[in-house]
């Protein structure tokens, strides 16, 4: 058993409540979610993880695109040069340590991607368990590293590059550990509450830290009929669009300027316009919608 433990500072109704405002938040979201979703199956669970804990430099390089003059016209084009530099920093890598026992692979990755900052976390007491779940299979400390710390501090070290070099435009990233102070794993239980549901025939799942520091992550529902209905007037406002190019470039061409301009004009006043009826439509389909929640 874990000598530690991260108490749930959050309450199932609290769960609830941040859920069902995510689920909400989708523009299209089905008028029937109370019945699709239920939170009497809310579970509040107590994870077997391991935290790592640490400091990294390293040495990096990679090619990024930037904006150069050419010579000749003076034209700017971009093109990739190549970049180096030294990155460090602290890590707190958190990850669900189970072996022989059923792990869901998204509420995995969910862990993973924790920002946990190593807060909150007490010593291990029996009473801590009373009406949650957990579990408490656990793998080797050092395997568990090389099967999922390495590839996120990986993560972690480009994404911080990426901040430092203010670009998202970056290729052949590659790196070398110059140097890493690697903590040994904590083993300890950690709070998350969850809710799983299907939807269209899929599975589908809710997930919120029991400290509520990460938010709710989960899979928003879309009602296919209600998004075709809201957006039909924008698939017409395409073909629209189409036609306020193309005829008066064609009375260029055919030198019928004066008309081309006239008719430039007035479909550009029927683009604008039906663009208007077509937000208006969409914001009148998704209020009717939202009156169905309330029901």
């Amino acid at each position: 058993m874990p000598g530690q433990i991260v108490p749930f500072a959050t309450s199932a109704d609290d769960f609830e409540h941040s859920a069902r405002k995510m689920l909400l938040d989708e523009e299209y979201a089905p008028a029937n979610i109370s019945e699709i979703v239920s939170f009497k199956d809310v579970k509040g669970v107590y994870l077997p993880v391991y935290l790592y804990e640490g400091q990294y430099e390293c040495a990096w390089s990679c090619r990024i695109k930037q904006p150069v003059d050419t010579d000749v016209t003076k034209n700017r084009k971009e093109v990739y040069r190549p970049q180096n530099g030294i990155s460090k920093g602290e890590y707190a890598i958190v990850y669900i340590a189970c072996e022989g026992v059923e792990a869901d692979e998204k509420l995995t990755e969910y862990v993973r991607a924790l920002d946990y900052r190593g807060d909150g976390i007490k010593p291990f007491l029996s009473e801590d368990l009373h009406d949650c779940f957990f579990l408490t299979r656990n793998q080797d400390v050092k395997k568990t590293w090389t099967q999922c710390g390495e590839k996120t501090l990986n993560n972690l070290i480009q994404k911080k590059t990426m901040i430092q070099l203010q670009s998202n435009d970056i290729k052949d990233f590659r790196y070398d550990m110059t140097s890493e102070l690697f903590h040994e794993g904590k083993f300890m239980f950690f709070p998350v509450w969850m809710v799983n549901y299907r939807y269209n025939g899929e599975q589908n799942h809710i997930f919120m830290d029991g400290t509520s520091r990460n938010g709710v992550k989960g899979t928003t529902l879309i009602d296919r009929t209600l998004k075709a209905e809201a957006e039909k007037p924008f698939t017409i406002l395409k073909y629209i669009a189409v036609v306020a190019i193309v005829i008066p470039l064609l009375m260029l061409l055919a030198s019928w300027y004066k008309l081309a301009i006239i008719t430039l004009i007035a479909t550009g006043l029927v683009f604008f316009g039906y663009r208007y009826y077509a937000r208006w439509h969409k914001n009148k389909v998704i209020r009717k919608a939202r009156k169905k929640f309330k029901e």
